[in-house]
């Protein structure tokens, strides 16, 4: 009886905290409306077929401050990335769209080598300079709300991170897209503040202390790296609340679940408390989840787990249909559809938190990690050790 009433302290304290946070976010969610205009240089790493690349190009044009140009970095001419761009560029000449082809990487990620690349051919009218994932697909307001702060003196780096919207309604799309949703409204703290790559605004100076060549010259990836480096240089980080970038999710329950444990091998190598602290946290609520269900099954309906179980789910509930409503500020409503599986999910009360440790704990692993079509070996710093590759896949995660 005691651990049945201690695990639902724990199951329900959980819920009511993700309740709590999710209100305050809400509450303090704005939807940016700034006018200015300032010389602003987008940059894409991109590989891969693209299938989705007019969406995102048109997202850009749409755009109430218009970018100087796009650089767009694929790493070969063979990579179905080069032929997509090269055609499709000539289309949309608003963009002044700059192909580049950086050369196979050999000891870091082919994105740090496709960035670095993008970067290189920056020149001194590249005031700013935003990096940016193929992926998304942002509001008309995204750019401007990024460059804002930079332009006003009031940060030297801007961050954001994807509000995730499956692309088709799939049950495996819901159940990630619940599981991302919760990490965006999370707040970002100090002692945990990693950045996102795909929605990274900077300003020059800002590019020149962080010396990327050294900070990502032998990493798996660029973002996570580059926070450290800000931190250690005291660069003034802004992340803006209402950059939630939509991004639409595509795949099977494999790719999506393979797409988040490779999330965690990133976070595992380069922000390991932030690693641990999550693990801890999933971690524990779904052994109370476990320890209710286990006494249910065995006390049945008269003892204290079935309550605490039908409060934990309500509280999910209202914490999914909150969630919805941000997406709906965001300018992404959800479908009918959509919603029912978010409460479905909350109602199936082992299911989230167990995809969700499944994950963290599948990112345990750091000395191979698979991205694209590319394995790398990485040793124990984060440092890139073999570049294997393989062909060019087209699944998105």
């Amino acid at each position: 009886m005691l651990i049945t009433s201690i695990a639902a302290c724990v199951a329900v304290f959980y819920a009511l905290g993700s309740l709590a946070l999710g209100l305050l976010f809400f509450a303090r969610l704005r939807v940016p409306n700034e006018r200015l205009t300032a010389r602003v240089t987008l940059v894409l790493p991109a590989t891969g077929f693209l299938p989705r690349l007019e969406d995102l190009l048109d997202a850009l044009v749409a755009q109430s401050l218009r970018p100087r140009r796009l650089i767009i970095a694929v790493e070969s001419r063979e990579d179905p990335a080069h032929p997509r761009v090269a055609a499709i560029a000539e289309h949309y000449t608003q963009l002044n769209i700059e192909l580049v082809v950086a050369g196979l990487s050999r000891l870091r990620a082919q994105k740090c080598t496709n960035l670095l690349a993008a970067l290189a051919r920056l020149d001194p009218e590249d005031e700013h300079v935003v990096l940016l994932d193929a992926d998304i697909r942002p509001q008309s307001w995204w750019l401007a709300a990024l460059v804002a702060p930079l332009a006003a003196g009031r940060a030297d780096i801007v961050n954001g991170y994807r509000w995730p919207a499956p692309a088709a309604l799939s049950g495996a799309g819901a159940l990630v897209a619940a599981i991302d949703r919760a990490i965006a409204m999370l707040p970002r703290v100090s002692w945990a503040r990693p950045l996102w790559g795909g929605s990274l605004a900077l300003t020059r100076r800002a590019l020149e202390t962080l010396d990327l060549p050294k900070t990502i010259g032998r990493a798996l990836t660029e973002d996570l790296p580059i926070g450290v480096r800000a931190e250690e240089a005291g660069l003034r980080v802004l992340t803006r609340r209402a950059i939630r970038a939509p991004t639409p999710l595509d795949g099977g329950f494999r790719d999506l679940w393979r797409f988040g444990r490779r999330q965690y091998q990133l976070i595992r190598l380069y922000r390991p408390v932030l690693w641990t602290y999550a693990g801890f946290v999933v971690t524990t609520d779904l052994l109370a989840r476990l320890i209710l269900v286990s006494s249910l099954i065995a006390e049945g309906a008269s003892g204290l787990a079935l309550p605490a179980i039908a409060g934990v789910a309500c509280l999910g509930s209202i914490t999914a249909e909150l969630r919805g409503r941000v997406g709906q500020r965001l300018g992404v409503p959800d479908r009918l559809g959509l919603r029912l599986w978010q409460h479905l999910f909350c109602w199936a009360i082992l299911l989230l938190p167990g995809l969700h440790a499944s994950a963290i704990w599948g990112g345990c692993v750091t000395s191979r990690v698979e991205w694209a079509h590319i394995r790398y070996g990485v040793d124990s710093t984060g440092r890139v050790t073999e570049v294997v590759r393989r062909p060019y896949s087209d699944r998105s995660p």
